[in-house]
């Protein structure tokens, strides 16, 4: 009997224990797909604005805000257990896009958020003229 309880306390320990790594992974996860997903949204974003761009968010494309919300979908849709929940897109006066991703990530117990931020710049007339579009960091 009493190797029966030790064998019942062990397991449940052990079940304890994986519960938690599989939820820590699972958060983990989820901050590497938001990450990724507003990092190719930042892209995508860029990718859109004209190159006489004023650096002023009202005059970003008008979808850039859909098409930030597609790329992020589409990035997070490659991982199950991740679903992104909110996007918003930005500039400031630097010419940066910002763009941020939150996600909800669903482990053994329960689900947790995370955000992820992108900044990217598009690449100047200069460079894009000499066909070196190096975008600066932001």
């Amino acid at each position: 009997m009493d190797s029966s309880i030790s064998i019942l306390r062990l397991f449940s320990v052990l079940a304890v224990f994986m519960a938690l790594v599989i939820s820590l992974f699972a958060r983990q996860v989820g901050a590497a797909a938001a990450q990724g997903a507003a990092d190719a949204a930042a892209i995508a974003v860029t990718d859109l604005v004209p190159p006489n761009w004023d650096c002023a968010e009202a005059s970003l494309p008008a979808d850039a805000t859909a098409t930030a919300a597609r790329v992020a979908v589409d990035r997070a849709a490659q991982i199950a257990s991740v679903q992104p929940t909110a996007v918003e897109v930005r500039a400031d006066g630097t010419c940066s896009v910002i763009v941020s991703v939150r996600v909800s990530s669903h482990g053994w117990l329960g689900s947790g958020g995370a955000l992820g931020v992108a900044c990217r710049r598009p690449p100047s007339a200069e460079g894009a003229a000499l066909r070196a579009p190096v975008a600066p960091p932001c």
